[in-house]
């Protein structure tokens, strides 16, 4: 399974990774009009990166379609 953007729309609550950084993230908001997204770390801070553009985003095990 390729992990890279496939052009598809994050939705709340999928497990991506952002390009350049590392550790796993989980998507917490979506906008559509700037096609950004607000990202949680999966780890103890619970820290959210906002307005992270789509194709920065690694999709990890998501069923898309």
């Amino acid at each position: 399974m390729n992990s890279e953007y496939t052009g598809t729309v994050p939705r709340i609550g999928n497990h991506v990774e952002m390009v350049g950084e590392s550790g796993l993230f989980e998507v917490v908001d979506v906008n559509m009009l700037m096609q950004t997204a607000n990202l949680k770390a999966t780890d103890a801070q619970g820290h959210v990166t906002r307005n992270v553009p789509w194709p920065s985003l690694k999709f990890l095990g998501v069923a898309t379609g």
